[in-house]
């Protein structure tokens, strides 16, 4: 008796950025679509993007087709007019229908999974084209809505409706979902990210920690890009009010593409005189993130919001202690290896920030704890197998890990 085999998944990702640019939804996307690779029940992966760079500069140079070392076929759509508006992160131009549904037929996709929130007008499109021939799942990453925003709301709540389910990232979010949202919870799963210990000349083994010279820097380490969003101007004058509680010298490293905070951030530094042991790295590659990684003692970094946070398990699986404050998912998450203070409480980070450049007994252990932690409940292969369940219409339970 003939038995019915389901079909290898083709799995495409829509998302507006992506290689050679890689931030957070962008690196999960890379590193979700590896393990999927390795799935037998996986014929082939792709990304739907386009020829835009973060935060919306077009690159018609760009390649229509490629593919990746790791075998992600990538697919990128022209935009009209090249030069976006100003006051959104994705492009808010016209994407052909026929360039998508171009793309489309020549990967072929059975599974089409739209990651962000942003890109409505494309994912709209693809919708309406694959409708009939593909499954539908929906990660939003979701960021509570300025008021200048609200108009993306009704668009999200009728994609929510379209798909055929939806993944939040954390228990917060998928509240947050059903909300604003108004996603049915029959159609909602919770699946994290995963992390990776980026590749480099980093062993936390080797690390510095226990036979430091008495005269070493304490390397402070924030990484994102230099906006407002990120928190950065903030984190520097915690900085520079704690200084004189330090019992060592310090050295902060600002690693990330340039945004629109940068300027401000180079000014503040020059004002305070913090040339000497304040760095910008600019934007940089993984080989060269790893090793600020590598050089680091701690990590800080004060976002105004974080839907998951994937840096800061970058960050942990890395041996670095954690310096953050309560917002978006990073109470639900960060439960081992990290300092926690209460939302923008200046006099709470000035202690802790001094604490953790201190005692270095302290600083060691709280990183050897958040790698363990990090190393055990977000892994790649574990969150791969769970939107495997999901892209063959299971539901998986509905906790992170």
């Amino acid at each position: 008796m003939a038995q019915n085999v389901a079909p290898p998944l083709r799995i495409l990702f829509l998302t507006p950025y992506f290689r050679p640019y890689l931030g957070g939804i962008e690196r999960a996307v890379e590193q979700l679509s590896g393990q999927l690779l390795n799935s037998p029940q996986v014929a082939a992966v792709g990304v739907l993007t386009a020829k835009y760079a973060f935060p919306r500069i077009p690159h018609p140079e760009w390649p229509d087709r490629e593919r990746t070392p790791q075998g992600i076929d990538l697919f990128r759509l022209t935009g009209f007019p090249q030069r976006p508006p100003p006051f959104y992160s994705a492009p808010l131009v016209w994407f052909s229908p026929q360039q998508i549904r171009r793309c489309i037929r020549q990967f072929d996709p059975n599974i089409i999974h739209f990651v962000g929130d942003g890109w409505f007008w494309v994912h709209w499109q693809t919708w309406r084209i694959m409708r009939r021939r593909a499954r539908f799942v929906f990660t939003p990453s979701y960021h509570p809505l300025p008021p200048a925003h609200c108009w993306l709301r009704p668009l999200n709540r009728r994609l929510c409706r379209a798909v055929d389910r939806v993944v939040a990232l954390t228990r917060q979010e998928a509240a947050q979902l059903q909300s604003d949202y108004r996603v049915d919870p029959a159609k909602l799963s919770i699946i994290g990210w995963g992390a990776a210990q980026l590749a480099g000349p980093d062993d936390p083994a080797n690390r510095r920690w226990p036979d430091a010279a008495p005269d070493a820097p304490v390397n402070i380490l924030c990484v994102g890009r230099l906006g407002r969003h990120k928190g950065q101007e903030w984190f520097l004058e915690t900085y520079r009010q704690a200084r004189p509680l330090f019992n060592y010298p310090t050295r902060l490293t600002l690693a990330g593409g340039a945004e629109d905070a940068a300027g401000h951030l180079q000014t503040a530094v020059q004002y305070a005189g913090l040339q000497p042991e304040v760095h910008f790295t600019g934007e940089l590659g993984d080989a060269a993130l790893a090793e600020q990684y590598a050089q680091a003692d701690l990590f800080a970094l004060f976002s105004r919001y974080e839907a998951f946070g994937l840096v800061y398990f970058e960050a942990m699986l890395h041996g670095l202690p954690v310096l953050t404050h309560g917002v978006g998912a990073n109470p639900e998450l960060l439960t081992q290896g990290a300092e926690i203070v209460p939302r923008y409480d200046r006099p709470a980070a000035i202690a802790t920030l001094a604490r953790l450049v201190n005692e270095p007994d302290y600083r060691r252990a709280l990183g050897t704890a958040g790698r363990a932690y990090a190393a055990r409940e977000f892994t790649w292969p574990a969150v791969a197998q769970k939107y495997l369940s999901v892209y063959q219409g299971e539901k998986p339970p509905a906790a992170l890990q």
